[in-house]
């Protein structure tokens, strides 16, 4: 069973997040930033793993430490779940339309992580969500997972559905690159025998 589970309490936020990797995209989110939930929904449903997030953070200051700590548990969740990533297919790639906006996200599930993020948004808020923490998650995540994450909005307008795009990319991208290859044997898919 690929399960990872992690608290985090600072004095910024308290935070329960738990993942099944071999779920069906049941998710039961509550972080109490309302455009986050329905990202992390989404996430959920498209990758089919099974997510918990609930977050008691500060939103009377903003948003920030409850994204950005978020993206961390989660992060930490996945790298648990991965174990020795035996038989993954490590690598994986996706082009997302949503509307008139395209993206894509492409990952190494490589244990050296690093985030490439070409995505700009012509608005600043959708709601009353800073556009900018799409990024604050994003390389929250790809650090604490371990990830090699790039993603690049090819072309788009609206500033709901690019951040949409890369939601659902970077799902789409993790349910391929997660999968186990029954080819690879039980092998870690690297020359070096680790990752």
């Amino acid at each position: 069973m690929r399960f990872g589970e992690v608290k985090r309490r600072t004095n910024e936020t308290d935070i329960a997040v738990s993942l099944m990797l071999d779920g069906t995209g049941k998710a039961e989110i509550a972080t109490g930033v309302g455009f986050f939930d329905h990202m992390l929904d989404l996430f959920a449903r498209h990758s089919l793993i099974d997510v918990t997030v609930k977050v008691k953070g500060d939103t009377h200051i903003d948003d920030h430490h409850s994204v950005e700590d978020a993206g961390i548990a989660l992060g930490e969740a996945l790298k648990q779940a991965l174990g020795d990533k035996k038989g993954i297919r490590r690598y994986a790639d996706v082009h997302l339309p949503m509307d008139e906006t395209l993206t894509r996200v492409a990952v190494d599930v490589s244990g050296r992580p690093f985030l490439v993020f070409r995505t700009q948004f012509r608005a600043e808020k959708i709601g009353t969500f800073d556009t900018e923490l799409v990024r604050e998650f994003f390389q929250a995540f790809a650090i604490n997972a371990g990830l090699t994450l790039h993603v690049e909005t090819l072309y788009g307008d609206n500033a709901h559905h690019i951040a949409e795009s890369c939601f659902k990319g970077l799902a789409r991208a993790l349910r391929q690159a997660l999968e186990v290859d029954p080819r690879e044997g039980g092998r870690v898919p690297s020359t070096k025998g680790a990752l």
